[in-house]
């Protein structure tokens, strides 16, 4: 069995969370790893095991509020060949740390169609995938063909779209890693497709505050009634802030970092938040970013 020292050329030690984030909070991790291929995952991953020691798998670290305190285990962010994205005909062969923008960037540039909707949402691949990310105009599961994971078990295995489970901003793939992707597009016009692709970034940029330092929309939406953001507004919490944590003038959803905010900043911001829509609407917001 290897020994945390066989795997030195991959590891880093006290790594600031902040630095593996969007929102650029959180303290350090005890070890951060970056495998390169699966056979230095899948035997990582066995001796972090058998060694007792906690791991977790980031992708673009979007869609985290990690805590100040940082985390006491290791952190692993996949590189290497799980970066690599290829085509063939309709279907695009991508490894989970490809950045979901490439992808949805060069589709559009073979015009291929099914990845428009995806634009302008930031991670990647492996993270899309395990949280089926998406928004109005689509979401990842749509045009998943299969996935390739590491299970709990240390096996690696091939599942097919018909064996995973997409809903909202969850899937079945959660508690595997990922290793990489199958989708399946169609065959369209470029131009149609980069006009369609910009036409959404637009629509984006013009409702969510996308250059900011944020993981995102903070919150499920309910699953009936107005969405969280409207909610959230109608609060009249839209730009209210604590410490160095605000809400976005842009979009209600978003908590962002305006430059020296701590994780305990937007927590705490998140947590009056849920207080306040709890108060005025009877209205119970759930997380839809993960607390670390």
């Amino acid at each position: 069995m290897p020994s945390l020292n066989d795997f030195a050329q991959i590891r880093a030690e006290n790594v600031p969370l902040a630095r593996l984030t969007s929102l650029k909070v959180g303290g350090p991790a005890r070890f951060l790893f970056e495998p390169r291929s699966i056979a230095e995952l899948s035997s990582l991953c066995e001796t972090l095991t058998a060694q007792g020691t906690l791991f977790r798998v980031i992708g673009g670290g979007t869609n985290i509020v990690a805590g100040d305190a940082g985390f006491p285990g290791a952190v692993i962010r996949l590189a290497g060949e799980f970066c690599r994205l290829a085509f063939d005909g309709v279907l695009a062969v991508a490894g989970a740390a490809v950045p979901l923008p490439r992808l949805v960037r060069e589709c559009a540039e073979r015009g291929l169609s099914g990845a428009e909707g995806l634009v302008g949402i930031p991670g990647t691949v492996g993270g899309a995938l395990v949280m089926n990310a998406g928004g109005r105009w689509g979401e990842i599961g749509p045009i998943t063909k299969s996935v390739r994971i590491l299970t709990p078990a240390g096996q690696v295995d091939s599942v097919d779209r018909s064996r995973i489970s997409f809903s909202y901003r969850r899937s079945s793939l959660r508690g595997s890693i990922v290793l990489s992707a199958v989708f399946e597009l169609a065959a369209g016009d470029r131009g149609a497709v980069e006009r369609t692709t910009r036409s959404f970034l637009d629509r984006k940029r013009a409702s969510q505050d996308l250059a900011a330092w944020s993981a995102g929309c903070i919150f499920r939406n309910p699953p009936a009634g107005p969405p969280a953001g409207a909610l959230i507004d109608q609060a009249g919490l839209k730009g209210f802030g604590i410490g160095g944590a605000g809400i976005s003038f842009v979009h209600a959803n978003f908590i962002i970092n305006t430059g020296s905010a701590t994780a305990d900043d937007v927590r705490t911001l998140a947590d009056l938040v849920r207080a306040r829509v709890r108060e005025k609407f009877g209205v119970d917001l759930e997380f839809e970013v993960e607390l670390w």
